[in-house]
């Protein structure tokens, strides 16, 4: 965004992440979204609002969301990326080996304090007042993928007949990391 000479505020309260952000930034602003006071630090009507890979931390997500809307207008598209826990590795885990170990990053991130699906997100941000335009898988898998994958030649038929067919259809399944879009 910066490169195509938007304007861009950051919301970020980690010290050590906002020392990293891009001096080019219109404004950096130490807060959580949560924070209800933050409404006045944050510009109105908003072309785009990215929520990447923060929801899941957030205590409490809903009113993160209804700060947002008020940000926002009609031509606003809100969009969140998050970890999927209803994917295959995790259910793999927890079916065969009972295993639901918190770790250092990725899914289980010993941080995140929430987990989505794809579902629930999408009834989470409709319970908030925001409208669903889509839902993307960022990381796809499905069982066997890596074993197909390591023959080429059956590998590229499998993401064609085989794996593209399955994303779509069990997304709870299949989407490793998302992303939805939104708007008022």
């Amino acid at each position: 965004f910066l490169e195509n000479n938007c304007l861009v505020d950051i919301v970020e309260v980690d010290r050590k992440a906002i020392s990293k952000v891009p001096k080019q930034a219109h404004k950096i602003i130490g807060k959580s979204i949560e924070d209800n006071t933050i409404i006045k630090d944050l510009s109105k009507d908003y072309d785009f609002i990215v929520v990447a890979d923060v929801i899941e931390h957030l205590v409490f997500p809903e009113r993160a969301l209804m700060n947002l809307k008020k940000v926002a207008d009609k031509n606003t598209k809100l969009l969140i990326s998050t970890p999927n826990i209803a994917c295959w590795a995790i259910r793999k885990d927890l079916f065969f080996k009972g295993q639901f170990e918190y770790q250092e990053s990725g899914i289980l991130d010993k941080t995140h304090l929430h987990f989505y699906t794809p579902d629930n997100l999408q009834s989470l941000l409709i319970k908030n007042g925001w409208r669903i335009e889509n839902i993307l898988g960022t990381i796809t898998r499905i069982p066997l993928e890596g074993i197909f994958s390591r023959i080429p030649v059956v590998y590229f038929l499998f993401n064609k007949l085989i794996k593209g067919p399955i994303t779509k259809r069990y997304k709870n399944l299949s989407f490793v990391h998302f992303l939805v879009t939104a708007h008022l």
